[in-house]
């Protein structure tokens, strides 16, 4: 990199001209000296007021420390959003921000990694255990009578994927085509990025007959033709695991003959949507009928119920229950519900739930991330604003934001004006809180906990 660049002489920095991330973070850094070398405090500032203005809660706002860490070099990996905040803090130019983001997901393989995507124009197969879900699938296809888009919301693990595709297979028969993506919103390799909407719309189109040479280079353009070719065919569009709205703004048909699902762990503004919740006993009773026929009760009557409540009555912890089940010949359902039993005792989680659960827990910031492990040490069946303040060592408007982020990211359940944990979410925070916050930290939150509340609060 040329010396005079770190002294802020002539133009801005070209993020273009960077190969690697170290490069780039060292532009960045001349950037800051060109834009007058504001302290990372005032970059902090400019940034939060700029997403305050765009109405982003307060638990996601930028801290001093994770501002200048994007700085700092020796990095393997920086957040994409951040440093386009930074670099509007600096240089509030749209086209400049737009290209430093473009530079950054270059260098970082996002954008070739994202570029790839598998489209399909017939539906993923049915899990031959589905059952349940008898209201949803009636609420679904009563909004899936007008074009609006639908999403399918709910926690890991909760079934959403499958109810769109059971969904799916009951409309095949109404529509003349389908189309279906998984937009890897929530992916457990790292190198699968969420896909990026220009690909999906890439393979869209060579699906509805556009040859390769004549799709268009934009984004915006693509989005156009889409949407003229749906209107010649009634259309079925699953968009299947998003991150967030932008993800799926431009793959949303838009017109009349389509109707289109989206399913997401987070809740999304498309106007119309449904939650899906956990098994009911009897739906998780008549999953495990289903997917391990002929297994014996045992001496315990009410064996089915105990290992539904300790799989929180979630589809995925059931079917990796079911899935242990076959390979234990002579076990009885008495037998299992005791393994369950006991591993609940030591807060064990299957690998593929703790992963499921560690895919949401990720994404968020750190300080929702802290919050999140410490309610989990809350005595008591429920919590609001107050306790969560308490807990967390914030304020009681910023506690509540943030308990409500943690709902919208379908990590927390709401009781009205309270919250809750799903029993696996509950575990897995525990898990989390053990590993991470230190037992100091852990009495010092309780103790407040105590004062606030004014009962005495069992020490962890």
């Amino acid at each position: 990199m040329r010396a005079e660049r770190l002294r802020g002489v002539g133009a801005p920095p070209d993020p273009g001209e960077a190969g690697t991330l170290a490069e780039l973070v060292e532009l960045l850094r001349a950037l800051k000296v060109w834009a007058g070398d504001p302290s990372y405090e005032v970059i902090m500032t400019r940034i939060n007021a700029a997403w305050q203005a765009e109405g982003k809660p307060a638990g996601e706002l930028a801290r001093r420390t994770t501002v200048a860490d994007c700085f700092r070099q020796g990095r393997r990996r920086v957040n994409t959003e951040l440093v386009a905040a930074i670099v509007r803090a600096l240089h509030p130019d749209p086209g400049a921000m737009a290209h430093w983001r473009q530079s950054l997901r270059v260098i970082t393989g996002e954008v070739e990694a994202g570029a790839q995507v598998r489209v399909q124009e017939e539906l993923p197969g049915q899990l031959a255990e589905f059952t349940g879900r008898t209201a949803e699938l009636e609420r679904l296809a009563n909004l899936l009578t007008s074009p609006e888009p639908v999403a399918i919301v709910g926690m890991a693990g909760v079934g959403k994927s499958q109810l769109a595709t059971r969904t799916g297979h009951l409309l095949r028969g109404t529509v003349e085509r389908v189309l279906f993506v998984n937009l890897r919103g929530f992916h457990a390799d790292e190198s699968q990025p969420p896909a990026e909407p220009g690909a999906v719309l890439d393979g869209f189109l060579r699906l509805l007959g556009v040859p390769g040479h004549k799709v268009p280079h934009g984004l915006v353009e693509r989005a156009a033709l889409y949407r003229s070719l749906l209107q010649e065919r009634s259309t079925l569009v699953i968009l299947d695991n998003a991150a967030d709205e932008s993800q799926v703004e431009h793959l949303l048909p838009a017109v009349p003959s389509s109707r289109t699902l989206v399913t997401s762990r987070r809740d999304l503004d498309l106007g119309r949507s449904l939650t899906v919740d956990s098994f009911s006993t009897a739906e998780a009773a008549e999953y495990l009928a289903l997917a391990v026929p002929g297994v014996e009760v045992g001496s315990d009557r009410d064996a089915v119920e105990r290992i539904a409540r300790r799989c929180g009555h979630l589809p995925l912890a059931l079917g990796l229950v079911a899935g242990h089940m076959r390979t234990m010949a002579g076990w009885t359902l008495t037998d299992h519900a005791d393994r369950l039993d006991e591993r609940h005792g030591d807060l064990r989680l299957d690998t593929e739930v703790t992963l499921a659960l560690d895919l949401s827990y990720r994404r968020l910031p750190d300080q929702l991330q802290r919050l999140l492990r410490l309610l989990a040490l809350h005595p008591g069946p429920d919590f609001g604003p107050y306790d969560a303040a308490a807990l967390g060592d914030l304020q009681v408007d910023s506690a509540g934001s943030a308990l409500e982020e943690l709902r919208r990211d379908h990590l927390l359940e709401s009781t009205g004006q309270r919250y809750r944990f799903h029993s696996l979410a509950l575990a897995y925070a525990h898990l989390r809180a053990a590993d991470l916050d230190p037992p100091r930290v852990r009495r010092e939150a309780l103790a407040r906990l105590s004062v606030a509340s004014g009962v005495a609060v069992k020490k962890s």
